[in-house]
């Protein structure tokens, strides 16, 4: 289920709050060309099943666009993001590590935690690019709000949205949904732009009407 096409870029985007043109480099890639002419190429970083206009990313994509997005937000650099997931694909056979639970930020590096097998230290936060160690609350923060299956990302709350709201391929095809009741938050947001107030769509939905205004932001 996590590997069929759900979305499209313009859709991620919206869901992880990132531009579309950000997450379309993400998704396909880029080349260019600097001042000598020489050519360079920046390879994806998120799985799509294929180029087109339509749904071509799966939830395994989008978790891994969520994950890259908060990285970013959190400050740390691309430069520093890309050498780091070569590293655990070469060295650790870690081919999708952005949606593995394995992999968290300190806001400053990306991290690699290490299995049992890896290291005796269960559980430690090891730096990527250099081994050093490190812990950080915000990284435990940060993961309140994914939840992993067989290791990788199964759902991921939207705090963007309100506290009740996920994403999951499993509820509603993968389109954000509220949580407690299973409405999926687009057929409320549509009401909301068409003028229905928010007590009305509350009382419809079964919604408390704090998370209806939410979604009105």
């Amino acid at each position: 289920m996590r590997r069929l096409p759900l979305y499209s870029v313009t859709q991620a985007a919206h869901i992880v709050v990132t531009p579309p043109s950000t997450l379309r480099n993400w998704a396909r890639g880029s080349v260019s060309k600097n001042i000598d002419g020489e050519q360079r190429v920046v390879d994806a970083l998120i799985t799509t099943t294929g180029t087109g206009r339509g749904p071509v990313i799966p939830f395994v994509g989008l978790g891994e666009a969520y994950v890259l997005a908060a990285f970013r937000a959190a400050g740390v650099p691309m430069q520093r993001i890309r050498p780091a997931l070569a590293r655990l694909d070469k060295e650790f056979g870690l081919h999708q590590a952005l949606a593995s639970e394995r992999l968290m930020t300190d806001g400053a590096e990306v991290l690699y935690q290490y299995s049992v097998e890896d290291t005796p230290e269960l559980g430690e936060l090891v730096v990527v690019r250099n081994g050093q160690g490190v812990f950080n609350e915000v990284v435990k923060r940060y993961l309140k709000t994914i939840t992993y299956r067989d290791g990788f990302i199964a759902s991921i709350v939207l705090p963007q949205f309100g506290p009740r709201i996920v994403v999951s391929p499993t509820r509603n095809f993968g389109q954000p949904t509220h949580s407690a009741t299973g409405v999926p938050i687009r057929a409320v947001q549509d009401r909301l732009s068409a003028g229905e107030p928010a007590d009305d769509l509350a009382a419809d939905y079964g919604i408390p009407v704090d998370d209806v205004v939410a979604l009105a932001a």
